[in-house]
């Protein structure tokens, strides 16, 4: 029964719960007690995926030849997506809805089957490709968390030619990550420390003492360079952000293969007619005093609606334009909840590559 399902894929698992439209890889091994998985959850080809308990929520991504050993749990929300080459032994990793792991993630990198060798990760968080958590000690991350390239998190450091007996120092403890913490390029977090919600770690640096809410902070060791006082758009200054922000995303629809057309869109509103992939649509941008929203409507299709309030929201299914919209307006830090992660749509310069298609420029 399970190999009819799922052909070239290794199950050995206890007690199984499969949703509809789960998608599993050829050369896959699954270990585990218990196995959950939600509705259109995809697990790439030559994937070792083992832990006593599996939780994938609906729509979750796991990308091919992932090697994870979790001994207790491994829980993704619905929506996230961890990419290709996650390399994860640690006790229990736990990732919140909506959260993008890039490729080649490490959970590990050490003493990691210990009694506290914990991963947890909140939700919305955007991980880059390169990233290493050690956890032989709690490593916690809040929800809505950026993590640039090569950023590296250690819970011990210690050298064995270098004695706690002869005076030197050895650090085993647990870091913490907060809300809205932007981790920049090649930054390094060490043992025990906690980053405060909403600050800023400049690339490069290396955090060794805890760090305040809402600061920006650079160096090594890493020392406060400032507050943070942003301030917020007032209603103006919104109106003119998101008419450009939509008018840059419409620009940006040619090189991708698509067709567009001004339509009047009446006052304070502009209308384009997008076709092209098989589809078309009608894209309307709305900005009035009360009201800032795109709305896009397939022939054929319900009309999804993105409001550019507060808090920002999406109504109806998204199909694939507007999951470029979706990704277009992530990529500017305008983060709009779905129940899954939203991909832009590749150019036709790259899919004919793959494709094997065409010999000339397109």
């Amino acid at each position: 029964m399970r190999e009819a399902c799922f052909p070239g894929v290794e199950l050995r698992v206890g007690r199984m719960e499969i949703g509809e439209g789960v998608r599993i890889g050829e050369g896959t091994v699954i270990v585990a007690d218990d196995l959950v998985l939600g509705a259109g959850a995809v697990i790439g080809p030559g994937c070792d995926l083992r832990s006593a308990r599996l939780e994938f929520g609906p729509g979750v991504r796991v990308g091919e030849g992932g090697r994870w050993l979790v001994a207790d749990l491994a829980r993704l929300g619905a929506g996230t997506v961890v990419d290709a080459g996650a390399e994860v032994v640690c006790r229990e990793l736990t990732i919140a809805e909506g959260t993008y792991v890039g490729h080649r993630l490490r959970i590990g990198a050490g003493a990691t089957m210990e009694e506290r060798s914990l991963v947890r990760i909140g939700a919305r968080c955007q991980i880059a490709p390169d990233v290493t958590l050690n956890c032989t000690e709690p490593v916690v991350i809040g929800d809505e968390v950026g993590i640039s390239a090569q950023v590296a998190v250690f819970t011990h450091g210690y050298h064995a030619g270098h004695p706690v007996r002869d005076g030197h120092a050895a650090a085993f403890a647990g870091v913490g990550v907060e809300d809205g913490v932007w981790l920049g390029f090649r930054s390094v977090l060490l043992p025990g420390v906690r980053v405060g919600a909403g600050t800023v770690v400049a690339a490069s640096a290396t955090v060794t003492r805890p760090l305040p809410a809402r600061v920006l902070a650079a160096g090594v060791p890493a020392t406060v360079k400032r507050h943070l006082q942003p301030r917020a758009l007032d209603a103006t200054q919104r109106r003119e952000m998101v008419s450009a922000l939509v008018e840059g995303w419409i620009e940006r629809l040619a090189f991708k293969g698509l067709a567009v057309r001004s339509v009047p869109g009446g006052e304070g509103r502009a209308g384009w007619e997008v076709t092209g992939r098989g589809g078309r649509w009608s894209v309307l941008l709305t900005v009035g005093a009360g009201e800032v929203s795109v709305e896009l409507r397939p022939d054929g299709g319900e009309m999804v609606v993105f409001g550019f309030g507060e808090p920002l929201t999406v109504r109806g299914v998204l199909d694939e334009l507007g999951h470029d919209l979706r990704d277009h307006c992530r990529r500017a830090t305008w983060l709009f909840p779905y129940e899954s992660n939203s991909q832009g749509l590749m150019p036709q310069r790259f899919a004919r590559l793959l494709d094997g298609a065409g010999h000339g420029p397109a």
